[in-house]
């Protein structure tokens, strides 16, 4: 089950759209020592895709997330925040990670 608020009311939202979706089901190595855990796992018609909710994007979080990416290339993971920051959109674009604010798009499912 989820683990905070935010997580758990994604979790609710892709249930009443009746998504089919896997929450911290999978482990994707990077390079940093461990593995990642993403928050959510949906197959969408366009492929997996892989969904990491932030309500506060840490240092040591976004460190991960570029060594991930670094690791697999191939992997569709997004970044839905809780809420707007500037500095964590810029993070993204130039990492390129596709992100969102606050709910799950449509487009993406």
């Amino acid at each position: 089950m989820p683990r905070n608020n935010f997580e758990a009311r994604i979790y609710a939202s892709l249930k009443a759209k009746k998504i089919k979706f896997k929450y911290e089901s999978e482990r994707i190595p990077y390079l940093i020592a461990g593995h990642y855990i993403p928050d959510f796992v949906l197959n969408t018609r366009s492929g997996k895709l892989y969904i990491e909710t932030k309500g506060h994007f840490r240092p040591e979080a976004k460190r991960k997330m570029a060594a991930v990416k670094k690791l697999n290339p191939g992997l569709d993971i997004r970044i839905l925040f809780y809420s707007f920051s500037k500095s964590a959109i810029k993070w993204c674009e130039k990492h390129n990670f596709p992100y969102a604010i606050g709910d799950i798009p449509d487009e993406w499912l």
